[in-house]
């Protein structure tokens, strides 16, 4: 059999994308087990075909056949751990996966949470047509004008925050003002399985836009990874 070790607990050198390009918001690649070996290894058990010797062209192929005919299982073998940072607008969209996802997230009833609040660099307009989709700005909106509400909704909510601390109000309670687009981070933990129809649905045209930049980072760091998988799965035409 592959048996494949973790890697090292994620340090300063670990991987490290930034979706928002704002210093804030990443993906950091923690850990991961298995390879593209393991994948064929646990499709051959069936029939006392596994083994470890190096990938083959023939493993290739058979990763392309199990993606193709959408059998699922033997990619659930392995394990790909992220640290996310990202608003919580964005957190929301991934915490909807949960089939072969483990998570753990910073919690504002043990800690005081920081003033980190995502703000765009360029707003968008509702499209006319979808009522959960965007589109770029024709020139029609007042950029300078939105950001300045913007900031000014993030800095009273943080003041509201802050005076209920010091009323002596319990942070689990005087969370409740905060915003949508204040940072959190958790732990993200998938199998590729499930970390491919992940990025099916969250880097999608019709995905929201910060929620698709921070799908692609994952992807990013997951594919040198299992490399073989990543190019049939690609090659099929989901990316």
């Amino acid at each position: 059999m592959n048996d494949t070790a973790p890697t090292p607990v994620a340090d300063l050198t670990s991987p490290t994308l930034y979706p928002l390009s704002d210093g804030v918001g990443a993906v950091m690649l923690v850990q991961h087990v298995g390879d593209d070996k393991m994948i064929v290894n646990a499709a051959r058990v069936s029939f006392g075909g596994d083994s470890d010797a190096p990938l083959t062209g023939r493993d290739e192929k058979l990763i392309a056949y199990l993606l193709k005919n959408k059998h699922g299982s033997p990619f659930e073998h392995n394990l790909i751990t992220f640290k996310v940072v990202c608003p919580i607008f964005v957190d929301r969209q991934f915490v909807r996966h949960r089939v072969g996802v483990s998570k753990n997230e910073i919690s504002g009833r043990y800690v005081e949470m920081q003033e980190r609040d995502y703000a765009p660099t360029q707003f968008r307009k509702q499209a006319p047509s979808n009522r959960q989709a965007s589109v770029e700005d024709d020139g029609t909106l007042d950029q300078h004008a939105a950001r300045e509400v913007w900031a000014h909704a993030s800095e009273t909510a943080f003041k509201a925050y802050h005076h209920l601390l010091d009323l002596g109000v319990t942070r689990e309670q005087a969370r409740g003002v905060l915003p949508l687009s204040l940072y959190t981070e958790s732990y993200y933990t998938f199998n590729v399985r499930s970390l491919l129809h992940l990025l099916e649905l969250r880097d999608h045209e019709g995905a929201q836009y910060e929620t698709r930049l921070f799908a692609r980072a994952m992807g990013e760091l997951a594919q040198p990874l299992f490399p073989v998988t990543f190019a049939a799965w690609r090659a099929l035409g989901s990316h």
